[in-house]
């Protein structure tokens, strides 16, 4: 016999459920890419760099989801290694940012532990079931943030 959830308790908390979910996740792949000295958020940050050039701050910042100011913070450590590269920044001027032939080296050598996680976790899951959860979370994305 099923139970009644009470939808309303914090236990059932859709932000607590996924920001739990989050945690998770990103532990595990923590621990899969920790070993090469870098992040997960660190190596998403090297992908989507890598993946088109010259980035200005604002996009990057919208297409990551998160605050410039949690950005420029994760942004530091990269460009301290020499992964990443800021142009610009003056007063009413675009800040450029791009990743480095270091910063490509570098994902190129996680990218192995990367997949791993990656492929670990959709195992956990089920393709199909990973499948809707991404589609649903899209969904979620662009009907939240309007």
């Amino acid at each position: 016999m099923a139970t009644k959830k009470d939808l309303l308790s914090m236990q059932n908390c859709l932000c607590f459920n996924l920001r739990r979910a989050s945690r998770a996740v990103t532990q595990f792949f923590d621990a899969e890419v920790r070993r090469h000295g870098i992040r997960p958020t660190q190596t998403t940050i090297l992908a989507t760099l890598a993946a088109k050039a010259n980035w200005a701050m604002d996009d990057l910042s919208d297409w990551l989801g998160t605050e410039r100011t949690t950005l420029v913070r994760n942004l530091r450590p990269l460009k301290r290694d020499g992964w990443i590269q800021i142009t610009g920044g003056g007063r009413g001027s675009r800040v450029a940012i791009s990743i480095t032939a270091k910063g490509r080296n570098e994902l190129e050598t996680v990218m192995p532990a990367w997949r791993s996680a990656q492929r670990k976790a959709i195992e956990t899951l089920g393709e199909q079931r990973w499948s809707s959860i991404l589609a649903d979370l899209e969904h979620a994305c662009r009907e939240l943030s309007k």
